[in-house]
């Protein structure tokens, strides 16, 4: 039996259960809305700073405790800012387009043959219409409730472009709407204006948020749990490299008895509970020996990437793997030392979700940490990564942007997952996602970029196999409706979707 066979999705969970000392009940939760965008809110109002309103506004104390270091920043008289958004100039009167007309016996000749084509390019035409059509809108209606990057992003193209009386302004209306409990526009507002704040100000400090660093370590294992029962958001990503991991296996010759996996990931010990089942239901059974070489990561301003200081699943893991007589190894080393494989062993790299917190904009640290992978010859990469788009740019309010984007996503979604408006698994996963507003790392690349980049280390892109593809729609049939898997590229991509808009990709290279 292989790891996605028509296994209920469930028995992933009881497996990770099993891993744990502690039962915690799962029960399935059902989605829920976010409220609708204000409909009273006057936006014509925000449109002129109101200097008397702004001194009656408590919510714009904050103006005052930082205005030299606003002025230190900006550096220059306040001036009004305006954002032009640049359009083509259309020729409202097109030159004539001259059409030879058939004559009569050639009309009364073609006429049934032209009008059949005439149907059937008709139809396609509709058709392609139509489904262009309801993409364009279902993007449209997903931006049009999105207020809060409506607010934010403006006030950082102010911070670029040194307008202080337009920083302050949206400031202030920020801080009237932003709420950390709210919905997924107010929550966004919220963490928004206080990586907004904290870039404009040295004497800012943020409140304390709950992040994986700071939490117990049971309640980061009861929120990790959680978060993989209302979220495909890692549980996809990892579910599809387990089974690459199987696929790569049953190619290799019998000779290689051990397995060897890399893992770059943020996992925290969650993916390897299913796939240490998946390799004892094998015909042949499991590796004589499985190692997993976990390269530590100490940057704690990297989302998901540090756990609590005192967490560490190996101990578990290894008795997990023992009841199933695996005879299961693992090691953590940092990223400065040297990887040592063995020619009896099948070694796969599983990176996913740290490649994109190497810097970029300068030095290309990712493509040198790519061709360092491939100077090891692994059997197989498994390349997972948050489906940016563009490249990354030095541009604050551009940079910043996509990262509210990201974050948008991520808050959405959560909120259609968790059925508690403030549970603390959901303010946990929700302020550890936040930390990318506050990090000063580049940000994700779109995955054209990343193809190329694996193409120029040396690496050749394969196809997921049947299982994997089937196993993975399987497993997303139990989350939310609005998330979506897309394959593509001959099925050598596999995309994750939330609302029709891509969150994340999964790739495998040899």
């Amino acid at each position: 039996m292989s790891l996605e066979e028509t296994e209920p999705p469930s028995q992933t969970l009881d497996n990770v259960l099993g891993w744990f000392d502690d039962s915690i009940s799962l029960t399935p939760l059902p989605g829920f809305t976010d409220s609708d965008l204000l409909n009273e809110f006057d936006w014509s109002q925000t449109l002129e700073w109101d200097h008397q309103t702004q001194a009656q506004d408590p919510g714009c104390d904050f103006l005052h405790s930082y205005s030299q270091d606003l002025d230190a920043y900006i550096g220059c008289e306040a001036t009004d800012l305006e954002v032009v958004t640049g359009v083509p100039v259309i020729d409202s009167d097109p030159p004539p387009v001259v059409v030879q007309l058939p004559n009569d016996q050639s009309k009364k000749r073609n006429r049934d043959e032209l009008t059949d084509a005439q149907l059937v390019k008709r139809s396609a035409r509709s058709k392609k219409k139509a489904d262009k059509s309801t993409e364009v809108s279902r993007k449209d209606s997903n931006k049009a409730e999105r207020w809060a990057e409506q607010l934010l992003n403006p006030c950082a193209l102010a911070i670029t472009a040194r307008n202080s009386s337009r920083v302050q302004h949206y400031i202030c209306v920020l801080s009237e709407l932003a709420s950390s409990c709210g919905d997924s526009n107010h929550r966004l507002a919220s963490f928004g204006l206080c990586a907004l704040k904290k870039h404009i100000s040295t004497s800012f400090v943020p409140s304390s948020t709950l992040t994986f660093a700071s939490a117990e370590v049971k309640m980061f294992q009861k929120t990790l749990l959680k978060f993989y029962e209302v979220s495909p958001w890692f549980a996809l990503p990892n579910n599809m490299a387990n089974s690459a991991i199987l696929q790569i296996l049953s190619q290799e010759p019998r000779d290689k008895t051990d397995l060897h996996i890399l893992d770059i990931g943020v996992s925290h010990g969650m993916q390897w509970p299913t796939l240490l089942e998946a390799l004892c239901c094998r015909p042949e059974g499991p590796p004589l020996q499985v190692r997993i070489t976990v390269v530590s990561d100490l940057t704690a301003d990297i989302p998901f990437s540090v756990g609590p200081p005192s967490y560490n699943y190996a101990s578990q893991l290894i008795g997990f793997a023992r009841s199933l007589n695996i005879n299961l190894q693992i090691s953590v080393i940092d990223k400065s030392q040297l990887i040592d494989t063995s020619p009896h062993e099948t070694f796969i790299v599983c990176a996913q979700f740290r490649l994109y917190q190497l810097k970029n904009s300068i030095t290309d640290e990712r493509s040198e940490a790519l061709k360092a992978l491939r100077s090891l010859n692994p059997k197989g990469v498994v390349l997972c990564e948050y489906n940016g788009e563009g490249s990354s740019s030095v541009d604050f309010a551009a940079d910043f942007s996509r990262k509210l984007d990201y974050l948008w996503k991520f808050l959405d979604s959560t909120s259609y997952g968790f059925k508690e408006e403030n549970s603390e698994e959901r303010n946990l996963m929700e302020g550890e996602a936040t930390k990318v507003l506050m990090s000063s790392g580049d940000t994700n690349e779109g995955k054209e970029i990343w193809y190329e980049k694996m193409r120029k280390a040396g690496f050749s892109a394969e196809a997921f196999g049947e299982d994997a593809i089937d196993g993975a729609k399987s497993l997303l049939r139990k989350y939310d409706n609005n998330w979506e898997i897309k394959m593509e590229d001959e099925d050598t991509f596999a995309g994750l979707l939330w609302k029709g808009e891509e969150v994340s990709f999964c790739s495998l290279w040899k």
